[in-house]
């Protein structure tokens, strides 16, 4: 195998987990995400080929998989799919809760979910936050504070807000 080569398949092994994470957390099903993946990963490993001398970021590498989940998006709706009661029930306190946070943040617009994503999962700084999105770190800061707002509506009415949160953008 080439150096470049090389250094493409350690890109890709540095960053696989993080980008399904991310493309996971952004659309909320593991086949999906599992997809997104696999495209953002490819993406990565061609660019790291073509261009030997490139060295990725993390938010290059946030930004290519957050365009790989939009890009995907566009080729398929968003899928729903119903909960057993019978599984909630059996689940402990934690795991609910993690369902409830789940619930909300499906329920939220995309541009709101993922400077949630960005910023709590993981742990990006409102100026890594910027960078990703391509816009100022001013503006990713009152992004994440109207999608805080957003979310906490969304959590504390069981993520049944989605026609309203989905709608404000």
């Amino acid at each position: 195998m080439t150096d470049a080569g090389s250094a493409a398949e350690a890109w890709v092994q540095q960053y696989a987990d993080r980008v399904f994470r991310l493309a996971y957390a952004l659309v909320g099903e593991r086949t999906r995400a599992e997809d997104a993946a696999q495209d953002s990963l490819f993406h990565i490993a061609r660019w790291c080929l073509n261009h030997p001398q490139f060295e990725p970021t993390d938010a290059w590498v946030y930004q290519v998989t957050r365009n790989a989940v939009r890009d995907q998006a566009r080729r398929w709706p968003r899928a729903t799919v119903p909960l057993d009661e019978r599984m909630v029930a059996s689940m402990d306190d934690a795991g609910v809760e993690r369902l409830d946070v789940a619930r909300a943040l499906h329920a939220l617009a995309d541009r709101d979910r993922e400077v949630l994503v960005f910023f709590y999962f993981l742990d990006l700084t409102t100026e890594e936050v910027a960078q990703v999105l391509k816009i100022s770190p001013t503006a990713a800061r009152i992004r994440l504070s109207r999608a805080r707002k957003r979310f906490k509506a969304a959590f504390e009415n069981g993520g049944s807000e989605t026609a309203t949160a989905r709608g404000s953008r």
